[in-house]
């Protein structure tokens, strides 16, 4: 299950508008009262003893955590069973465009020539467009985590806060995962600081107290791309063969699935699928733009 809590009035307001618009969309979420909660966790403090005490949170029962790295070499075993080639630890360096088309990719490991190229890179998504000479929105912000020593399972569901700007889950080998926000500040910078630790530890024993004494074994950095208005930059650019799956922020790992479905649809039809016309990079020129501030567990 997957509770978002709320620390004061206006947030569970906030969770009762959010619930609603998610049980007309078929997703199965409703707000809970520190009575339930207390049942699903515990371990958390639902005493009036932390400075933003939980008033309510949003439960989605369902909600769940994937092994991320187990997913992709899922997708690319089954990729080079396929006959695609993947090629690990080769960097870009170019993209070959000609008469406003793309021919090819530079990489330090020789050229690949081809008419069709997609930019599907996370943080680095602006970099790879300038390359192709295709200017975007997108910035890049740091993005932060840290793992504890393991432990005995004791937390079933994931914690995310707003207010605190944390999120913990429990991976399966008993290692307590907290992460925060991105960074505000721009950056391909991917290492880990001490003022991020020092705050999101202390935030995450307003939740959970008993971590005090818990050993932070590792931290890292990650990059996100985020746009203007949140959503995804995804379809067709000026460069024709030159395409664009980016812009995803802090989640685009739960739309993977959807994602390669439409943009292999988009590479074999020639056609942009209805499901993501929305997202073109052509509506922010348009002021066509897709909010989806909130669409983030903890916040952009």
């Amino acid at each position: 299950g997957h509770l978002t809590l709320a620390h004061a009035e206006r947030a569970v307001i906030v969770a009762h508008e959010r619930a609603e618009v998610n049980r007309l969309l078929g997703v199965d979420s409703r707000v809970i009262y520190p009575d339930e909660i207390a049942k699903l966790c515990p371990e958390l403090d639902l005493s009036n003893h932390p400075d933003f005490p939980i008033m309510a949170a949003l439960y989605h029962p369902p909600g769940g955590v994937i092994r991320h790295d187990a997913v992709v070499w899922a997708y690319a075993r089954m990729a080079d069973r396929l006959g695609v080639h993947v090629h690990q630890g080769t960097e870009v360096t170019g993209v070959n465009v000609q008469g406003g088309r793309v021919t090819g990719v530079r990489t330090n490991r020789g050229d690949i020539q081809t008419g069709t190229v997609i930019s599907a890179v996370a943080g680095w998504t602006s970099e790879i467009c300038r390359m192709a000479g295709v200017e975007t929105p997108i910035v890049t912000h740091p993005l932060q985590a840290f793992v504890t020593e393991a432990l005995k399972p004791f937390l079933d569901v994931i914690l995310v806060s707003a207010t605190l700007h944390v999120y913990i889950s429990q991976t399966d080998r008993g290692e307590v995962l907290i992460g925060s926000e991105i960074e505000p500040y721009t950056s391909y910078a991917q290492d880990s600081t001490l003022d991020f630790l020092e705050v999101t530890a202390a935030h995450s024993l307003e939740l959970l107290p008993a971590l005090g004494r818990v050993k932070l074994m590792r931290a890292w950095g990650g990059l996100c791309d985020v746009t203007p208005d949140y959503s995804p930059i995804m379809g067709l650019t000026d460069v024709e063969g030159f395409l664009i799956d980016g812009g995803w922020g802090t989640y685009g790992f739960k739309a993977t699935p959807i994602v390669g479905v439409t943009m292999a649809d988009l590479v074999n039809d020639n056609q942009v699928p209805d499901l993501i016309a929305p997202f073109a990079l052509e509506r922010f020129w348009k002021r066509e733009l897709v909010s989806e501030i909130a669409a983030a567990a903890v916040s952009h």
